[in-house]
């Protein structure tokens, strides 16, 4: 599943919470909703009430799912997308409007986790990127200097005030001060350095002055290959999503095809064409791996963590 991302918001732009999180909403307002039409058919209210509550759960849960499938279609690929629309259909044709439902909630809920799973790491990686300094004041030629980052050569000497954030990998050359490790190693307290002892880019430097000297490059610095792990991070596919991916393409179209043979097949028998149509449609449903479905983008709401490494 990890190329449906047709409607997520460009890392550029600014989205408003509700735009950020609107397919959790209307996962969420699907999920009230089917509970509201199953608690009112369990109390003997109005059928039509029931029906309705459980349509809205239907449009709900079902709008970006939608969406992916009729792109899937058009591009002519056949993916779960596809098979829990199909399954959601029939669960409707059998009547089942709970279970079909409850596909739907369960299916576009994995997607709201997943989405929001990769946001959060994009905005991880722009902290990260954030964390450095834009310029260093450097000694050059007896005098201080105001250079860009990325102008640091190896050998520059930079001055790092009391209160400033450090603008790139080195060992201090002169003075003693605790520095604030926690933005790249995730260490609670600060660590007292003295001539000799390495400091990281990104760190902020306590009360004493410091002289140090670049030993990395900003682009080699364990910040930058921090915010570079991240970001590969982010666009790889696990082993388990690769093989959800593999079974999807040959698991979609088998059941699809499979539901067709048990509508036409039978009735060239003798058999009913109603009962027939029936047995299609339960096959769908019983086909429609939720637990699939939901089980990678779950992994990853789970396991992704704010990014913070040991400086290696």
């Amino acid at each position: 599943m990890a190329e449906t991302h047709k409607h997520d918001v460009p890392s550029d732009s600014k989205p408003g919470w509700l735009t950020e999180h609107r397919e959790l909403i209307f996962s969420g307002v699907a999920g009230l909703l089917l509970l509201a039409g199953w608690l009112t058919g369990r109390a003997d209210a109005p059928r039509a009430l029931s029906l309705g509550l459980l349509l809205g759960a239907y449009a709900a849960g079902g709008f970006y799912t939608l969406r992916e499938a009729w792109q899937s279609v058009r591009n002519r690929r056949f993916d779960i997308d596809v098979l829990m629309i199909v399954a959601a259909g029939g669960a409707a044709a059998l009547g089942a409007w709970e279970e079909g439902a409850l596909l739907l909630f369960l299916f576009s809920l994995g997607h709201a986790l997943e989405h929001m799973a990769m946001e959060r790491a994009r905005k991880a990686i722009e902290a990260l990127a954030e964390l450095a300094p834009k310029t260093a004041m450097v000694q050059r030629d007896g005098k201080e200097i105001e250079v860009p980052v990325e102008a640091l050569q190896l050998g520059d000497r930079v001055i790092v005030k009391p209160g400033q954030r450090l603008p790139a990998d080195g060992q201090v050359a002169s003075g003693n001060s605790a520095v604030d490790q926690a933005p790249v190693t995730g260490e609670s307290m600060p660590v007292d350095k003295q001539p000799g002892d390495k400091v990281f880019a990104g760190t902020i430097n306590g009360e004493g002055a410091l002289l140090v000297e670049v030993t990395k490059l900003a682009g080699e610095s364990t910040l930058a290959r921090m915010v570079k792990m991240v970001a590969e991070a982010q666009v790889q596919i696990s082993p388990t999503q690769r093989f959800t991916d593999r079974f999807e393409k040959i698991f979609v179209p088998v059941v699809l095809v499979g539901a067709v043979l048990l509508i036409a097949l039978p009735p060239l028998f003798g058999y009913p064409f109603a009962e027939s149509f029936y047995r299609a449609m339960a096959v769908l449903v019983a086909a429609s791996p939720c637990a699939l479905a939901i089980a990678t983008p779950s992994a990853y709401c789970l396991a992704l963590r704010a990014p913070r490494a040991a400086a290696c």
